[in-house]
């Protein structure tokens, strides 16, 4: 692509070169630049690509995109003379156009099939999943993109991850081209809220956008609560439909943002969801029963006459209120994507498993262990809550940690909810990154020395895993949250092997049995 073209209705300014240079390729990391690429220096929060322009021009790069308020420190940088070939081109913010570059050199792929956004603090890969697994039984080829893996078709799709949940855009525009020349039907992806923040989204349009609920997570990232709703909210004005939890209570703002759409003249296309017979819902379950074995309860359609004209009654394997919310929002999306009821709750009545979400296993003398990857306060809390709402277990004991670098304000929350909702606590390190574990654990202890609750500090997560499974008794549950899918841990700045199913089938001996 001729690099004019890409920059086509997008105010810039030529600072030496021309803009008839051919383009093969994008790249925001200089590692990755190969021969005619256009390198677009983009400032991070931990580095500046603007520090790494000779890098890309001797890796090959034909064009660097920079900002504007570095074209001054660049005077006199690249002379003719120098790198003759190379082109340089300034733009006000190269993260902000990025979207937009990399769609349209792309060819914008996202076009090409039926696009499932996901956003929320809690529940996007487990409805991510669920709604994968509807539309496969349904017969559609199904892409998903999100936390544990990306997929095509089930099978793992062989790509960089740059980012834990949402990728960046050139990634994303790779991503999404395999997806397209692969023929999907329809790709599922969570979208996180910096992943809508920092524009990687900004300029795809998503057929279907899921909200699943929001209460304090990434503090460390937006600053306040206000700053990651609004995040959020960017969702829906992206979004041609929209499911949303009507029994969060963002759930309002987002209703606003689409009612003021539907006034500026776009089409109003929606699915409100929860729990209980509402006049606002247009799906919900009640009559909701929980066991040790799972969740049952009817799921209702209310027609267009608002009458609930649908009625079936659904059985899920995870014990738990959120598996309940979770299943409405993938049979939401699936509903808004031509999905018929019918396929919705015959897949949801086959099982579905999730990896690293409500893990079960069960010792030989009868002691269960729960592994989830809870690592929010409300989360916790859910987790925690359905396991006591089964009824099935004498004692609940909770192994957590919370992880470094990352928002401390949680913390001493998640302390106060295990001492609260668990019988005996043993707080344990997560993925402490750069911080000393000590340090974090400390932070929990504030939270559930307020509670009084009995607890124990052991900092080495293997070894917490094989006291808890030592202390446990016949009929007992220990509920190890945090980590869930994760095979690693993150300490200082080296990943090691860890996964915390296979400490736990160790700290129980080989005849222990695993469910999911």
């Amino acid at each position: 692509m001729i690099l004019g073209e890409l920059l086509s209705g997008l105010e810039n300014k030529i600072i030496k070169g021309s803009p008839d240079t051919d383009i093969s390729g994008l790249a925001i990391d200089s590692r990755l630049v190969q021969a005619k690429d256009l390198f677009i220096a983009t400032e991070g929060v931990a580095t500046d690509g603007h520090d790494y322009l000779e890098q890309a021009a001797e890796a090959g790069a034909a064009a660097l995109l920079v900002m504007e308020n570095h074209v001054e420190a660049l005077e006199g940088y690249f002379q003719d003379g120098a790198l003759p070939d190379i082109t340089i081109v300034s733009v006000h913010d190269t993260r902000r156009i990025l979207s937009k570059m990399t769609n349209r050199y792309a060819g914008y792929p996202h076009e090409k099939f039926n696009l499932i956004g996901i956003t929320g603090t809690n529940g996007k890969t487990s409805t991510a999943v669920i709604a994968d697994s509807i539309l496969k039984y349904a017969g559609h080829r199904t892409g998903l993109l999100g936390t544990i893996e990306n997929y095509i078709g089930g099978g793992v799709l062989d790509t960089r991850r740059t980012t834990p949940t949402t990728p960046d855009c050139i990634e994303l525009s790779e991503i999404m081209t395999k997806m397209a020349d692969s023929k999907v039907d329809d790709l599922i992806m969570e979208v996180s809220s910096m992943g809508l923040k920092g524009g990687r989204v900004s300029d795809i349009v998503f057929d279907v956008g899921v909200f699943t609920n929001i209460s304090p997570e990434h503090l460390d990232d937006h600053g306040t609560m206000e700053d990651y709703k609004a995040s959020k909210l960017m969702l829906f004005d992206i979004s041609k439909k929209a499911v949303v939890n009507g029994d969060d209570e963002f759930s309002s703002a987002i209703l606003a943002l689409l009612e003021a759409r539907v006034l500026s003249g776009h089409a109003r296309e929606l699915i409100v969801f929860g729990l209980e017979d509402k006049p606002h819902l247009d799906l919900f379950a009640e009559k909701i029963s929980y066991s040790n074995a799972g969740v049952s309860f009817d799921v209702i359609h209310r027609g267009e006459d608002g009458k609930a004209n649908r009625k079936v009654r659904v059985s899920l394997r995870t014990p738990a209120e959120f598996a309940v919310y979770n299943s409405l929002a993938a049979m939401g999306a699936c509903l808004s994507s031509g999905i018929s009821f019918e396929d919705c709750v015959s897949a949801l009545n086959l099982g579905v498993d999730i990896s690293g979400r409500y893990e079960v296993i069960t010792s030989p003398s009868n002691v269960t262990a729960i592994v989830d990857y809870a690592h929010t306060a409300r989360a916790l809390e859910n987790l925690i809550s359905s396991v006591r709402n089964t009824g099935s277990y004498s004692r609940i004991i909770s192994v957590f940690g919370c992880g470094g670098d990352r928002d401390p304000s949680k913390r001493a929350a998640m302390g106060e909810i295990s001492g609260q909702l668990a019988d005996f606590t043993i707080i344990t390190s997560d993925n402490p990154r750069t911080e000393e574990p000590a340090s974090i654990i400390e932070e929990i202890v504030r939270g559930i020395e307020q509670t009084g609750a009995a607890y124990e500090v052991i900092e080495d997560r293997a070894t917490a895993i094989i006291r808890a499974a030592e202390i446990a008794m016949q009929g007992e549950v220990i509920v190890l949250a945090g980590k869930g899918h994760e095979d690693y841990q993150i300490l200082g700045t080296e990943k090691i092997h860890f996964d915390d199913r296979e400490h736990v089938r160790a700290a129980f001996g080989e005849e222990a049995s695993f469910t999911a």
